[in-house]
């Protein structure tokens, strides 16, 4: 039985069991502070993949690691075999003749096929956990701007209802522009409460993006390698 993925992008203390609660989403934060904002519009484009190195980019790499790790099968398999590779940090033929002799020597069941098998296992699942994570963060972008409208709808009714009354009410010109101005100056700085909020979950959209990328990348050049290089 595999073991369980740790709930990948969700940190609690009380981790669920059960291979099939595997690659669990990234839960953004609940409460978050109320800063600028961009455009409207700029929700529905997509986030530009943060370069590898990033700070963000680094967190959500190791967490892919990690949760590789969590679900790491019994006995020697493609994992093991993808540890021992990538900490010689070399990707040459006598590299993966070596890691292969060893490999055998450990589990005499080993072959190329259950290693490349096992490889796209692995992978699978990294893609599993980063649609996951895009699901959540645009979800919590369609509710920021579920929010933006409706604060905005709410001022801008409020501006018109004034406006309105202006005309109607010239005695009380001066109170009811006083209002009109003061909802306007709210109006305009909406944008701008949201913009850390955008750019946070922008960051770790483009971040996931990129670590699934290097994570991918990774795992496909040492299976590819394993095919290219281990002969039986």
């Amino acid at each position: 039985m595999l073991k369980s993925w740790k709930h990948l992008f969700v940190k609690t203390d009380e981790p669920k069991a059960g291979k099939d609660e595997a690659a669990e989403a990234y839960s953004f934060p609940a409460s978050e502070p109320i800063v600028p904002a961009v455009a409207a519009n700029s929700l529905a484009s997509t986030p530009t993949p943060l370069p590898v190195g990033d700070p963000v980019v680094n967190e959500v790499i190791e967490v892919y690691e990690s949760g590789l790790e969590s679900i790491n099968m019994p006995g020697y398999d493609f994992y093991e075999f993808y540890k021992a590779i990538s900490s010689t940090g070399l990707s040459c033929e006598h590299t993966y003749q070596l890691a292969y002799q060893m490999a055998r020597s450990m589990d005499k069941t080993i072959t190329v096929q259950k290693l490349i098998s096992d490889a796209e296992f692995y992978i699978s699942k990294i893609n599993e956990v980063h649609g996951q994570y895009v699901s959540q963060g645009q979800a919590k972008l369609r509710s920021l701007e579920e929010k933006k409208k409706a604060e905005h709808g709410q001022l801008q009714g409020e501006i018109d209802q004034g406006a309105t009354r202006i005309a109607q009410l010239r005695a009380e010109l001066q109170q009811l522009e006083s209002g009109v101005n003061q909802k306007r100056a709210l109006l305009s700085k909406i944008d701008e409460g949201f913009l850390p909020q955008e750019k946070a979950i922008r960051e770790k959209l483009a971040a996931n993006d990129t670590a699934k990328t290097v994570s991918i990348q990774k795992l496909q050049s040492i299976r590819e390698s394993i095919a290219r290089f281990i002969k039986q």
